[in-house]
């Protein structure tokens, strides 16, 4: 049953406009602009085409989470990081400080329901969009529509990761109309089966127009696309948060609202089903990875400083020409650049993060025999940690990283990267600055944020595969064990059983789920997908509660280097902190919004 609501009071179609001086999104703000009516802006295939440009603007970009973030990344609400910034609204996660009426994400609410109301808006007068020549064919206009479709999806998608089920809106509601004001959620497996036949519908017309998707559509829906958001959706949806076995926290079971955030039984099937979603994306042998090399990276470096990835960038958010990572993140003085003032470092990732990567042979540092050395900690490891993380005597363009400290009553000068009066880690963000590129000079960089890449298909396949199959051995084709490998292999990285005998671990289910959660947390660390991974796997109350730095100190020979691990910071974590509560202000607007378990369900008169 599809349920017409809206539940947004007061929202405005905001978003900036992309591709003309005309922002034909604020045209459709009102019924009657001027002597124009929707139904006549819609006319203009130009103005559609720019319509629809502006929803893309509405997709998530990376370091750009709403609030007051500060420039941190949703990494650094995770052990995988830490705000510089105490003021942060990344910490007030860390501490606990958050309640339904200041959600740290709170415009995430707004933001993804004005875009589906824009969404709808283009779909409810695309009958009066007019083929015309050289502009638009009526195969192009279609090609526009399945990509509203799918967007409409995509947010809803994103609304369910952060809400569990959430009211469904497939027409545009006057702000004042009743059915805004007494709107309902939907049940999670409602959201979950909508989402799925948006896709399903947007991947027909897709396959009907036939367009050249690895042409000039590179950043824009098409079948791939939707296949994959089909198959995300699916392994959330099987996840433990939302199909929850019994051994698995309980805490919210007599809930009689529980399934308007997860499903009520517990069935293993659902991972099959991400399973066969996953393998349609991998089936239609358009994707890979991207192994292209350039200057002294690796491939694994070098994409996430090129744009045109479309081998594994399967949707991406395609950004303008900027320099800002650099400035955002590293330390140096010399950053000194277009009269920003002083670096920041906005996001430092934490000793918890380095620690989990492996040595290049796969064994964990802490084993007897992986060749870890306590003096040189750095050396011998898993390739991503040198294409991820600044650390001491790391250099970036002939400077050396000093993030050492001396001993507290020696009078010699510190390392010139020692944090001094913020949270400090040891540790400085790499990814997504091109180690070969000078940006004090006068260069801007064009870049993308991978939304959907093919790494994370081929993980969420292989953790699809392992839940299902209690032996890992079991699944066709050596699947599991095929998908984690092909990622590593990229990365440098032995395949899983090579890596399995060097450890001396049983190919068992539970080792490879310990290894698929790993390999995700290294392979996509600061690309945002820790703060949902530990949700989705339950596992918050276990990893979120502190977080470390590597402490170095340079005795006074200036030679020796003494290095230590501090704890630097306790975090608070619940059960209840799981699931993202629905922002008090829209609970007050509409007391038929239940709240998610264990936030205040209070509504202000």
């Amino acid at each position: 049953m599809k349920i017409k609501l809206y539940t947004i009071a007061n929202l405005a179609l905001f978003i900036v406009f992309l591709s003309s001086c005309l922002d034909a999104s604020s045209l459709m703000d009102k019924e009657d602009v001027g002597d124009l009516y929707e139904k006549d802006v819609f006319k203009d295939p130009t103005y559609a085409r720019y319509f629809v440009n502006d929803i893309y603007y509405s997709l998530p970009k990376g370091a750009e989470v709403p609030g007051s973030w500060g420039g941190a990344y949703l990494d650094c609400a995770t052990d995988n990081g830490e705000a510089r910034s105490l003021d942060s609204d990344a910490q007030r996660f860390n501490n606990g400080n958050w309640n339904a009426e200041s959600v740290p994400l709170g415009s995430v609410w707004s933001t993804n329901y004005a875009a589906i109301r824009a969404c709808n808006k283009f779909l409810e007068n695309y009958d009066y969009i007019e083929e015309r020549d050289g502009v638009a064919t009526r195969s192009d206009l279609e090609y526009l529509r399945g990509q509203v479709i799918f967007l409409r999806a995509f947010f809803y998608a994103e609304l369910l990761k952060h809400f569990g089920g959430i009211p469904i809106l497939e027409e545009t509601l006057h702000f004042g109309s009743p059915e805004l004001k007494g709107a309902k959620r939907a049940t999670f497996a409602q959201c979950v089966d909508y989402i799925l036949r948006e896709c399903d519908d947007a991947i027909a017309i897709f396959r009907s127009v036939n367009k050249d998707w690895a042409g000039n559509n590179f950043g824009r829906a098409n079948d791939g696309v939707a296949l994959s958001l089909k198959g995300k959706v699916l392994a959330l949806a099987a996840s433990p948060l939302y199909n929850r076995p019994s051994d698995y926290p309980q805490y919210d079971s007599e809930s009689q609202n529980k399934e308007l955030w997860r499903y009520s039984d517990y069935k293993k099937e659902r991972w099959n089903d991400a399973a066969k979603a996953l393998k349609a994306v991998i089936d239609l042998g358009r994707y890979d990875l991207y192994k292209k090399t350039n200057g002294t990276k690796s491939a694994y470096e070098t994409y996430f400083v090129t744009r045109n990835t479309v081998e594994e960038s399967i949707f991406p958010f395609l950004k303008g020409p900027s320099i800002d990572v650099y400035y955002n993140n590293l330390p140096f003085n010399f950053m000194l650049v277009r009269g920003k003032g002083s670096p920041v470092c906005y996001n430092l990732p934490t000793q918890d993060l380095v620690a989990t990567y492996e040595m290049q042979n796969g064994m964990l540092p802490e084993q007897d025999g992986s060749g870890f050395r306590p003096l040189h900690p750095f050396s011998g490891r898993d390739p991503r940690l040198d294409a991820t993380i600044w650390y001491d005597e790391a250099t970036f363009c002939g400077v050396e990283f000093k993030t050492w400290r001396r001993d507290v009553d020696s009078d010699k000068p510190w390392g010139k990267d020692y944090i001094r009066g913020y949270s400090r880690t040891g540790f400085f963000l790499k990814k997504f600055m091109d180690k070969d590129l000078n940006p004090t000079n006068n260069v801007t960089v064009p870049n993308s944020y991978p939304i959907i890449r093919y790494a994370d298909i081929l993980l969420l396949y292989a953790e699809a595969l392992n839940e299902y199959y209690d032996d890992p051995a079991l699944a066709p084709d050596d699947a599991i064990c095929w998908a984690i490998s092909t990622v590593r292999a990229r990365a440098g990285m032995p395949d899983v059983r090579t890596t399995f005998t060097n450890r001396g671990w049983a190919l068992t289910q539970e080792n490879v789920r310990k290894l698929i959660q790993n390999e995700r947390r290294v392979e996509f660390a600061f690309e945002e997908h820790r703060f949902w991974d530990i949700r989705r796997w339950m596992i918050g109350t276990e990893t979120q509660r502190v977080v470390h730095e590597q402490d170095i100190i340079l005795k006074e020979d200036d030679k020796t280097k003494e290095y230590n691990i501090r704890e630097i910071e306790r975090r608070s974590y619940e059960n209840h902190m799981n699931v993202i509560p629905i922002p008090q202000s829209e609970i007050n607007k509409n007391k038929n919004l239940i709240q998610n378990w264990g936030w205040s369900p209070r509504v202000i008169e």
